[in-house]
């Protein structure tokens, strides 16, 4: 028997996992603030999935650019030799 169905077997099928995670949330154990808020994660996480993250976000060259102010770099060398009008 793997993990998984031992624990679902032995918790009425997570049942018991998510009513006490419920009692941390809803405070009823004298649970820290951040216990609960860690309990409201992981309720939520389950009701609605975790976040995922925006892969076209994370693409390379996307957004990346550079901002040039001034004509010479830290060193006081040109950056642009082309010739002023």
């Amino acid at each position: 028997m793997g993990f998984h169905n031992y624990i679902q077997e032995r918790t009425s099928d997570g049942s018991e996992l998510t009513d006490f995670v419920l009692s941390v949330f809803r405070g009823e154990n004298g649970a820290s603030i951040k216990e609960r808020m860690d309990a409201a994660t992981w309720l939520a996480d389950r009701v609605f999935g975790k976040p995922t993250v925006n892969a076209a976000a994370q693409a390379p060259g996307i957004g990346d650019f550079t901002i040039v102010i001034g004509d010479h770099d830290a060193r006081g060398n040109p950056i642009n030799n082309m010739p002023r009008d």
